[in-house]
């Protein structure tokens, strides 16, 4: 509680400045791929369907329908608390720009945009958890190899378009 107040005292601290901007600004570059938005290496899409990626890890069909019925779903769950989320930051971003507008009612809001940032984290880390389930400790460390794999390939991709991006 302690965070979000603090948060929210420094939301209505910045937004006169324009900060809150900025800082919305950074956040979005961050979670748009930015280096190190991701603390673990994304894995590939679907990698649970793809013919390469079972035969390497040696995944069995009822395994594969396991994950496919934990993601499906929790990408169902994430798709609502993002509407959540979506609605909050609009809600208090409104309510940021206004003059007068009550401290409690500004720390209302920002508890309820935290809290749905939350949820969808806390949804992503049961996902997370659930899949882990479903695997054993050898798919488990060939997920992690082939995740990594991935993201250098992903990264080499994007340095390239980067690069071609700025010889134009």
């Amino acid at each position: 509680m302690r965070i979000i107040v603090t948060v929210a005292l420094l939301c209505v601290l910045a937004a006169p400045a324009g900060l809150l901007t900025q800082v919305q600004a950074n956040g979005a570059q961050q979670s748009a791929g930015a280096p190190g938005a991701h603390p673990t290496p994304r894995r590939p899409p679907e990698w649970w369907k793809t013919p390469k990626y079972m035969q390497e890890l040696k995944l069995t069909a009822d395994q594969s329908a396991q994950l496919d019925q934990i993601i499906m779903a929790g990408r169902a769950r994430m798709t609502a608390s993002k509407e959540d989320l979506d609605r909050a930051e609009s809600d208090f971003r409104q309510m940021m720009s206004q003059p007068n507008v009550p401290q409690r009612e500004l720390l209302n809001a920002a508890e309820r945009l935290e809290m749905a940032r939350y949820s969808i984290a806390k949804e992503r880390t049961m996902m997370t958890v659930r899949i882990h389930s479903v695997l054993t400790p050898d798919q488990r460390k060939g997920l992690a190899a082939i995740a990594k794999r991935y993201e250098a390939e992903r990264e080499r991709r994007n340095h390239q378009t980067q690069n071609q991006q700025k010889q134009k």
